[in-house]
């Protein structure tokens, strides 16, 4: 899954939890979790733990192969990531089935929330990246057919492997394709959250 479905994901989580799920994918490459000081690693463990959870049971879901099944050949190495921002633009639109406050409050909370923490314990690359994800608010251009051949473009930039992103959004926005990738989001949505708040129980 993409940010703004960690970002749901982490509904009653701590600062840090809702940070470090968030923001695993690029702590990996900015702020790898042994390269940190103790204290900060200590705390940022949990949220990486349930990313790890999400996108382990995401990739092992069966709509989500049907998902991936949907993709063009010429991208369909890509399906992966192009799956997980597709269901973003999907997540913004039926926000209010999967939440009770309005998705521009809990984008301007995640946020401030992000910000906060990263000046506590994470480097100046990290808190940088924070700061232009805010500037140019990338939670909210997830739902938006503008946002999402923004968000593909901005994606394919970080190697030439993936510039086959570029486009991308044209898999699931046509009207004749809209319906078959919301009827896979809709189905699979719900088992997800239903599993993570179960492990969320168990483990934090």
């Amino acid at each position: 899954m993409n940010l703004l479905a960690h970002l749901h994901l982490s509904d009653g989580c701590d600062p840090d939890t809702l940070t470090a799920n968030v923001m695993a994918d690029y702590l990996g490459r900015y702020d790898p979790v042994d390269q940190l000081d103790p204290l900060a690693a200590e705390r940022l463990q949990p949220g990486i733990d349930l990313h790890r959870q999400i996108d382990s049971y995401t990739d092992q879901h069966p709509v989500v192969a049907e998902a991936r099944d949907l993709v063009s050949e010429k991208r369909r190495r890509l399906a992966g990531i192009i799956v997980d921002i597709a269901f973003d633009y999907y997540l913004s639109r039926h926000w209010q089935r999967y939440s009770d406050e309005e998705l521009s409050t809990t984008i301007s909370r995640g946020y401030a929330t992000m910000a906060m923490v990263a000046a506590t314990c994470m480097s100046s690359r990290t808190q940088s990246l924070v700061s232009k994800m805010r500037a140019t608010d990338w939670l909210s251009c997830y739902g938006t057919e503008a946002g999402q051949k923004l968000t593909y473009e901005r994606v394919s930039r970080r190697s030439e492997a993936i510039t086959g992103l570029i486009g991308a959004e044209q898999e699931f926005l046509p009207a004749d394709r809209d319906s078959l990738w919301e009827d896979c989001f809709l189905r699979f949505y719900p088992d997800l959250v239903s599993a993570i708040a179960t492990w969320k129980q168990a483990n934090l």
